[in-house]
């Protein structure tokens, strides 16, 4: 499943080989639940994300927007919300900032990079 509805201005990536199958996991779980929750969430799958000390991978990008990269997630619930909660902040307008004391707890810990927007 390859979800491509979006009116948001963020994209959801995640790293589909991290962790022999846990990424791929992740993936599935996330576009399900931005399924029934009627995110209108851009969610795509990579093959590997060069972060694999880090597996599994999730990345947010946007137009003008900072973009994240947080490491150490697994295919739990816990994750699926803190991923569609943190997509859904970054959406915001603005320069997708994520402050730290709105982003879901299970993501301050597994932030492996935060990269300024181009231009």
């Amino acid at each position: 499943m390859h979800s491509e509805r979006s009116t948001a201005e963020s994209r959801l990536t995640i790293c589909t080989t991290c962790a022999d199958g846990q990424g791929q996991a992740l993936l599935e779980a996330v576009e399900n639940e931005a399924l029934a929750r009627d995110l209108p969430l851009a969610i795509h799958g990579q093959a590997c994300m060069a972060a694999c000390k880090q597996s599994c991978t999730a990345a947010l990008q946007g137009p003008g927007k900072h973009s994240y990269l947080f490491g150490q997630l697994q295919p739990d619930d816990a994750c699926v919300d803190a991923l569609l909660d943190v997509a859904a902040q970054h959406a915001e307008p603005g320069h997708g900032l994520l402050a730290w004391d709105r982003r879901p707890e299970r993501l301050k810990a597994g932030l492996v990079a935060r990269l300024p927007p181009l231009g």
